[in-house]
């Protein structure tokens, strides 16, 4: 079982468990449901590296999964991208294509 903590700013990034495998980063804020891939770029810098990066939520596009990954993200939770789509298996199956390419 490996545990993953979801975060959607620094002051949260404080109150983190060592205890923790992986630290997820939600890019939508909650309040506004705005989405900001930059947060993610922004909190890859506090995270310590014993932890996995996973970035969350408004990953519709395969550039930003390269950019992500410079950041040191290992990690993508995608969901609403595939869902809007007439068939998400298929959207699925040619977004992971393009990132193995």
């Amino acid at each position: 079982l490996e545990i993953l903590v979801e975060i959607h700013n620094e002051e949260e990034l404080d109150k983190i468990s060592p205890l923790a495998d992986l630290v997820g980063v939600n890019n939508r804020n909650l309040k506004t449901f705005e989405v900001d891939i930059q947060n993610s770029i922004r909190l890859s810098k506090l995270i310590p590296n014993q932890f996995i990066k996973i970035s969350e939520s408004g990953l519709s596009d395969v550039s930003t999964i390269f950019l992500l990954k410079e950041y040191g993200f290992k990690g993508f939770l995608i969901g609403e991208t595939f869902m809007k789509t007439k068939d998400p298996v298929k959207t699925c199956s040619d977004f992971i294509s393009k990132i193995k390419a």
